[in-house]
């Protein structure tokens, strides 16, 4: 459910639980209409790097918005593609394929305090709660 995430996104950055008090978690979602939700997101995010002794920094892996956008396009194609036509048309499995595809949201989520985040406050932990609350049938669907 992408309502208790950005809940739970937005209230990790008003109350980071950090010494630092970084910037905490970003959300990008975009649903197969091109619909999309940012909370945090502004530009490209580094997430990791390879460091080694006595050699320059390798490639790093990064987040970037406009490059989420192309390849959740993407995504969503090869959902139809490969996934639907394994199925008849008119049958419960191509239709729940269908209705997944045009109700649900691809997502990404950057913690920025992997390192020092832990117990309940963990992204894991944040994320199991999310799921469970949507499981119960809480907060609708989006």
């Amino acid at each position: 459910n992408t309502n208790k995430l950005v809940e739970m996104v937005r209230k990790r950055q008003q109350h980071p639980n950090s010494d630092d008090d970084g910037p905490g978690w970003h959300l990008h979602a975009i649903n197969n209409q091109g619909e999309q939700i940012r909370v945090g997101i502004q530009d490209v995010s580094a997430l990791t790097w390879g460091v080694f002794p006595n050699r320059e920094i390798l490639q790093p892996t990064v987040f970037d918005p406009e490059t989420f956008l192309v390849w959740s396009e993407e995504a969503f194609s090869l959902w139809t593609s490969l996934w639907q036509n394994l199925y008849d048309f008119d049958s419960p499995s191509y239709e729940l394929l269908e209705r997944i595809k045009d109700t649900y949201y691809l997502v990404a989520i950057i913690d920025h305090e992997f390192t020092t985040t832990s117990g309940s406050n963990n992204l894991w932990n944040a994320m199991s709660r999310v799921a469970a609350a949507t499981a119960e049938g809480e907060g609708g669907e989006r």
